[in-house]
Formats: C-alpha cells, structure tokens, sequence
C-alpha cells in the first residue's frame, strides 16, 4: 500500500510539473504556437524560404516580426531558463505544427567526427579572435540549424563513449577539437 500511495504521489508530482511547464510557454500569437515559431526560426536558419514559412503559417512579414517579438521577449523575461530548453528542444524539430505536413528530412553534413572537431575548433578559435561564429559556419558550408543538429548527433556519440567508460576515445575527440583550435588560433594571429 505504502507503494502505491507513493506512486501516486510521483505521479500527481510530475502532472504538477508537466502543468507549470505547460503554463511557461507563452501562448500563440497570431495563431502560431511558441513551438511552431521555434520550428520557423530553425528552417530560416537552414536557409529555408520565408515567404514559403510565412505561407505554412498563414501569416506575413510583419505579423512574424511581432511574433519573433513577442517570443522573444518571453525567452528574455524566463530567469528560470525553463523556455531556452523549450526551445531548443522545438528548434531541433523542423516539423512541429502546422510544419508536420511539409516533412523535411535533414542528412548529417559533419559525417564523421573529424569533420565536426575541424568546425568546432575552427569556431572555439574565431571566436576567441572576435570572429562571429556565424562566418565560420558558412565558411564550411554550413547553417546553424545544421551545425546544431550534426552537434548534438556527435556529442550524443561523445556521451555515450563516456558513459561506457571508454576515456581514450573521448582524450582522441577532445584532442582533436584542439588540434583543429590550436591550427585556426594561427590563422588568426597572423590578421
């Protein structure tokens, strides 16, 4: 008995917190949800054309100007943070919402991990040069939205040599992002 009654405890617990989390996202502005423009901002950012955005969504420029406005100033008031995960959680879903029935399937551009050390050094190296990372980015050809997709596949990869205690696979990754930082720190000594 003593079982169940904490089993329902936990479970009144998380309905509690599922609850204040769903009262923290703002509500939909134009009739476009917080997750939804979230989902807009990541296929901008992959180069997606707007107008084709504004067209799933049912709105103009300037309704999305006041959108993007008013999400982020929710972003910017959150002094819990409990919005940034939100959103970085709908940002990494291109087909939330009304996206869902234009599905876009993205392929991974950093196939291996050297190819993602050579972007992460070279971008850790900018910006300690004062090098907008963005530039770095489109220097390898890349979006941010692809740069935060290939990044989140191969630190999920990093985690899970870690978690199973392989520390020699993760010296080589951590290495090797410095390897490619240290060359790229060169480059911008010379400027």
């Amino acid at each position: 008995m003593k079982f169940l009654r904490t089993l329902a405890v936990a479970g009144a617990l998380s309905l509690c917190a599922f609850t204040a989390s769903a009262q923290d996202v703002p509500p939909p502005v134009h009739g476009v949800t917080f997750e939804e423009w979230a989902s807009a901002a990541a296929r901008i950012s992959n180069k997606t054309n707007e107008d084709e955005v504004f067209k799933t969504l049912s709105i103009d420029k300037g309704q999305f100007d006041q959108i993007n406005e008013t999400f982020t100033k929710a972003l910017k008031d959150d002094k819990e943070f409990k919005l940034i995960t939100y959103y970085g959680e709908a940002f990494s879903n291109l087909n939330a919402g009304r996206f869902a029935a234009s599905t876009q399937e993205t392929k991974r551009k950093l196939e291996s991990f050297d190819d993602y050390a050579r972007v992460t050094g070279h971008m850790e190296a900018a910006t300690d040069a004062g090098i907008d990372p963005q530039k770095v980015l489109e220097e390898h050809g890349l979006t941010v939205f692809e740069y935060s997709q290939d990044g989140a596949y191969w630190i999920g990869q990093l985690r899970e040599k870690s978690m199973a205690g392989n520390s020699e696979a993760v010296s080589r990754w951590t290495d090797g992002i410095g390897k490619y930082k240290a060359e790229y720190a060169t480059r911008y000594a010379k400027k």
